[in-house]
């Protein structure tokens, strides 16, 4: 398993994020973000649009398998009818969330046979949950780092912020009563 390592504070990560010079450049910091946090080396970030995720970033620039691109949109179809219990607190780890809900194995396998962890980012605003995209980060041995929840909540308060993900284009979330 990779080594933990030192993060920003989620108010600097923001602020980092928020400074960057375009949205190309902001996803790719956020890529890369969670990239070096998770011990990947590599990875696909995809945010959401209005006709569904798009590419944002890779590592390199490569463009991701035509097989992965499918998996990324049945993933985000499969969260977008799910929408997780806002009154647990949760860290933004596949395995944990596997643990704790019995979902589907947060791992994926193509025709590269290479191991990929999906990851979804999403938050909480205004009392509505907001999925923001899905990232898409190749695991080598075993599972990746776990990353915190509040620097999950930074890295999309900044990509809404920034304009880079609208609200008002997500697909519409039923609200808990």
């Amino acid at each position: 398993m990779a080594e933990h390592v030192a993060l920003p504070q989620p108010r600097t990560l923001y602020t980092q994020l928020r400074e960057c010079a375009s949205s190309q450049a902001r996803a790719a910091a956020v890529l890369g973000f969670l990239r070096d946090c998770t011990g990947s080396e590599a990875g696909f970030l995809f945010l959401a649009r209005p006709d569904g995720l798009s590419l944002a970033a890779s590592t390199g620039g490569s463009q991701p398998a035509t097989d992965l691109v499918a998996e990324v949109r049945r993933s985000w179809d499969r969260e977008l009818d799910r929408q997780p219990d806002e009154t647990k607190t949760l860290e933004l780890s596949s395995i944990e969330a596997l643990r704790n809900t019995g979902q589907q194995s947060p791992f994926w396998s193509g025709a590269s046979t290479e191991l990929f962890e999906r990851r979804l980012l999403s938050m909480y605003r205004s009392g509505s949950w907001i999925p923001v995209g899905l990232v898409m980060l190749r695991a080598r041995e075993g599972t990746l780092v776990p990353i915190r929840q509040v620097h999950i909540e930074a890295l999309c308060s900044a990509l809404l912020d920034s304009g880079d993900v609208s609200e008002s284009t997500l697909p519409p979330q039923p609200r808990r009563a």
